[in-house]
């Protein structure tokens, strides 16, 4: 189920914190897990709910990223890509599928490290 947008000066922060943490994950560097589940908790959004955000809003507009051969490897201007990322929601892409499968290893890095941050006595 997609987590619905938020009026503009509530949710929308987070949102946005949301999707530079997760951007990351589609450079063409090395992933700190650590770091991104840092950024990712401080959201405030559920892992679910960041799976889901993941899943239908940065994989569609940023996997191309990892399939192109000169893709981006410092960060990405999120600037102008706020309304592709509202966009992707409502078109899942082949390039955001593929692009999942590639950071696979690292997600599942960063979701233990978030769950771990959960942890009573952490």
């Amino acid at each position: 189920m997609p987590i619905p947008y938020p009026s503009p000066d509530s949710r929308m922060p987070r949102r946005r914190a949301a999707w530079r943490a997760l951007s990351a994950l589609f450079l063409d560097t090395e992933v700190d897990p650590a770091d991104v589940a840092v950024q990712l908790r401080a959201t405030g959004f559920s892992l679910p709910e960041l799976r889901q955000i993941l899943r239908a809003e940065v994989a569609p507009v940023l996997g191309g990223n990892l399939l192109s051969a000169a893709g981006v490897w410092d960060a990405f201007d999120l600037s102008g890509l706020e309304d592709r990322f509202r966009a992707g929601r409502a078109r899942p892409t082949l390039t955001g599928a593929l692009a999942l499968r590639v950071i696979r290893a690292d997600w599942q890095a960063v979701e233990a490290r978030f769950r771990a941050e959960q942890a009573p006595g952490s």
